[in-house]
């Protein structure tokens, strides 16, 4: 296993929603690719030493994996990886160092530790216009998506949205937090979990809409997640580790399906009822 990190100081004139929108479009390049394994990014935790470092201290870090260094090599000249460098690198301001390296903690290597991703997709005879306005309007998930009982916006604005959903996942009442930055340009809806739910360590992931022609949408749903770490050898008190593994696997791939084929009879009986121009 080989190790990519990446040591990033942004500019103080790049925005907090700038960064989020590099990281979830590296995210997609790595984890799209084929070649990476894992993928994360996060904060530079400062100290108060870091005030008086010699050279450059970062505020963010990424790192992702890899088989080996020739997999590693094999992503690294693929064209589009560096169609989004030289793309960010005209956008914003920002200097990168990184480190090729073998996973030395032996991290990559437990279970306890695997992020998965997963990718499902429908398409849905709609203009993109009618798909992106059901999307984006993340109250009304709780009328077509029948195991969401009620979302509440906390915070809202033209770029993003926090909200609490409140689910019936396998029976039971859960109720977490979660952030989505909108890209109406590339019609894109990155999520991720700020308060997570109870057997979850990490969830997150994109809504896409691609128009395909001028009456057809591809819709694209992705999920990065992992359960929550064990205590005591449970998670969330209950669960062995790979019993909550499976479990959230199983939730994944049921509420994809369903969900894509939500937003697909909606917007497909909006057309229906009103036209493609609705």
């Amino acid at each position: 296993m080989i190790i990519h990190t990446l040591i990033y100081r942004f500019a103080d004139s790049v925005s907090e929603q700038q960064r989020e929108q590099f990281f979830a479009e590296l995210k997609d390049v790595a984890l799209g690719s084929g070649l990476v394994t894992h993928f994360g990014y996060g904060p530079h935790h400062w100290l108060p030493v870091d005030s008086k470092a010699k050279g450059t201290t970062a505020n963010a870090v990424a790192q992702f994996a890899c088989p080996d260094l020739d997999t590693l090599r094999q992503f690294s000249e693929l064209p589009h990886v560096h169609e989004f460098i030289n793309r960010w690198r005209s956008t914003v301001d920002y200097d990168a160092a990184y480190a090729n390296h073998d996973d030395l903690l032996g991290l990559t290597t437990q279970k306890e530790n695997t992020m998965h991703h997963t990718e499902h997709t429908v398409t849905v005879d709609a203009p993109l216009d009618i798909v992106w306005k059901i999307l984006v309007d993340v109250e009304g998930y709780a009328r077509i998506f029948p195991p969401t009982q009620e979302v509440v916006i906390m915070e809202e604005s033209a770029q993003h949205q926090i909200a609490r959903l409140t689910v019936d996942v396998n029976g039971a009442i859960q109720s977490w937090v979660s952030r989505r930055d909108i890209d109406a340009t590339r019609r894109v809806i990155s999520y991720r979990q700020l308060e997570h739910a109870p057997l979850m360590g990490h969830m997150g992931g994109d809504w896409r809409a691609l128009p395909i022609d001028g009456t057809t949408t591809q819709l694209v749903l992705t999920h990065d997640f992992k359960p929550a770490e064990p205590v005591d050898g449970k998670v969330a008190g209950t669960y062995t580790y790979e019993e909550a593994d499976e479990m959230i696997k199983a939730a994944v791939e049921r509420n994809s399906v369903a969900d894509l084929g939500a937003v697909k009879e909606q917007a497909e009986k909006i057309v229906a009822e009103h036209g493609a121009v609705a």
